[in-house]
């Protein structure tokens, strides 16, 4: 293991953030096709509609 490695040479990928709440989301449950629920907030939001910053 390298101990001479910057930390900024690693990006922290960005979470996409829920459009009802403004929760950063890891999980989009969908259970119909224009149904979902974002985890961990629970808002009620359509798949296909979360997008990354």
């Amino acid at each position: 293991m390298r101990n001479d490695v910057e930390t900024d040479d690693f990006e922290t990928p960005s979470l996409p953030t829920c459009p009802v709440c403004g929760a950063p989301v890891t999980l989009l449950i969908a259970t119909g096709p224009v149904e979902g629920t974002a985890r961990p907030c629970g808002c009620s939001v359509p798949p296909g509609t979360l997008q990354r910053d």
